[in-house]
């Protein structure tokens, strides 16, 4: 199993959003944060590279800062973020790196929650043969 812990403000993948400048389609995501949480999780997941072969299975739990605001009675982060989203942009962020291709995940648990220390995802992968 490898296991590894990225800081920072996890960041959704959004919609794509698609235009025309000068006679070119231009597709760009629809979260300008979004180039530097897959930077992160890039970079961080190719310190524990291993390509991993066949199916794997892939835990995230995903720490998200809590509004000052927010009663101390809410324990469960049920506002936005999406999960399946923070989800895509963290796979997408580990294709070629630690698995050839985000097909290979036959098994993902995963989590959202307010943080208490560090906001950022914990990644977990081990093989699921």
């Amino acid at each position: 199993m490898t296991t590894f812990f990225v800081h920072g403000l996890p960041v959704p993948q959004g919609s794509s959003r698609a235009f025309v400048v000068n006679g070119r389609a231009v597709v760009t995501s629809a979260n300008r944060n979004l180039k530097d949480w897959r930077n992160l999780v890039s970079l961080r997941a190719q310190e524990f590279a291993k390509m991993h072969e066949g199916a794997i299975g892939i835990e995230l739990q995903f720490f998200l800062p809590r509004p000052a605001s927010l009663p101390k009675k809410v324990l469960h982060h049920m506002k936005k973020p999406d999960l399946d989203k923070l989800i895509r942009a963290c796979l997408d962020s580990m294709t070629g790196i630690m698995f050839k291709d985000d097909s290979q995940v036959t098994s993902i648990q995963a989590s959202k929650e307010y943080a208490t220390t560090s906001q950022g995802v914990r990644v977990s992968i081990y093989s699921n043969a």
